[in-house]
């Protein structure tokens, strides 16, 4: 029996919590989404959902009275003492289609999310590091990769579209490093396997500056999404503090939040951010915020495509909610907090 439907015939015995009161304390509920690709689409790299796993996402929520405020919005309710129980919508990165697809579906729906924006990437119009490596191996006519990082001497067949997915699992975590080796083993990859420069599918700043007008909010996701726990202190604050002012001078709005890219982060991150005058920051780590939570490390949880779909591929309401309480965090081993 596959995962997903195992998860889905447990969800049939799952009692919603989700839809209950937050009690006298209050409860909130985080989600983390990054692309919204268009129906039908067959990315190399799946980083997102589709646009109609999104609507439906969005439907459910309004159904139960939950239709989704901003992380600012909710955590203030939490901090104010409002008792209640909401969900908050975001979206890391900062990419074209969040402005193309995302929005009108919250505008449609009434709802509203936050929008974490990778500031210098947008800036200087550079794709992600993960979609350079994606772009490399979808796009070269090679058949092989021979590349030799540190000891390993690596041959990564890539004659169809499965083994080319397996190599980018596989070259994911040897993109793990501080950012000037991680350039450089790009640019080791990208030679041998031939292909060119990759296009910046991020949103520019007057798409995003669509959000600030919608009234969405913005936050910060740093300059160039870098794993924050790898740099020095001077250089964590400037991807923090640069990200920031980098967004207030180019969209007139002051980010007050912020997501840790990759979710990683250390004490001297928590230190930087603090002082960076940022009211709260996001995690990966799932689980459901209350008001007495450390404001720089609140829980976010994914909501995937493959969170929501059934057996039959199609979305599943049940199994939706199920993962919306964490139902099978402890399941698949993922470090929940309560």
């Amino acid at each position: 029996m596959s995962g997903r439907a195992l998860r889905w015939l447990l969800s049939l015995a799952h009692r919603a919590a989700v839809q209950e009161p937050g009690g006298a304390r209050g409860r909130l509920t985080i989600i983390r989404h990054h692309r919204v690709y268009a129906a039908g689409a067959r990315p190399l790299y799946r980083l997102g959902v589709g646009e109609p796993v999104l609507a439906a996402q969005l439907a459910l929520l309004g159904e139960l009275g939950l239709t989704p405020v901003t992380v600012a919005e909710g955590w203030r309710r939490l901090r104010e003492g409002e008792p209640g129980s909401w969900v908050a919508l975001t979206f890391d990165d900062g990419y074209l289609d969040n402005v193309e697809r995302a929005l009108p579906l919250l505008e449609a729906s009434g709802g509203r999310a936050t929008f974490y924006l990778t500031a210098g990437l947008i800036e200087r119009r550079l794709a992600p590091w993960w979609d350079s490596l994606a772009h490399a191996l979808e796009h070269t006519r090679r058949d092989l990769l021979e590349w030799t990082v540190g000891e390993m001497q690596l041959a990564l067949p890539l004659r169809t579209r499965s083994e080319r997915v397996s190599a980018l699992a596989r070259l994911v975590p040897e993109l793990r490093v501080h950012p000037v080796e991680r350039e450089r083993r790009l640019a080791e990859i990208a030679g041998r396997l031939e292909v060119g420069e990759t296009p910046c599918e991020l949103a520019p700043w007057e798409s995003a500056a669509a959000l600030v007008r919608s009234g969405m909010e913005v936050g910060a996701h740093t300059l160039d999404h870098p794993f924050l726990s790898l740099l020095s202190p001077a250089e964590q604050r400037r991807e923090v503090a640069g990200s920031v002012e980098l967004i207030e001078r180019r969209l007139g709005v002051r980010p007050t939040g912020l997501a840790y890219p990759g979710g990683d982060h250390d004490a001297r991150t928590l230190e930087i951010v603090e002082a960076s005058g940022l009211d709260y920051a996001v995690t990966t780590r799932a689980g459901i915020n209350r008001p007495d939570d450390r404001p720089f490390e609140l829980r976010r949880r994914g909501l995937s495509e493959g969170a929501c779909l059934g057996p039959s591929g199609r979305f599943s309401r049940r199994l939706a909610i199920a993962e919306l309480d964490g139902a099978f965090d402890r399941m698949r081993g993922v470090e929940v907090g309560t």
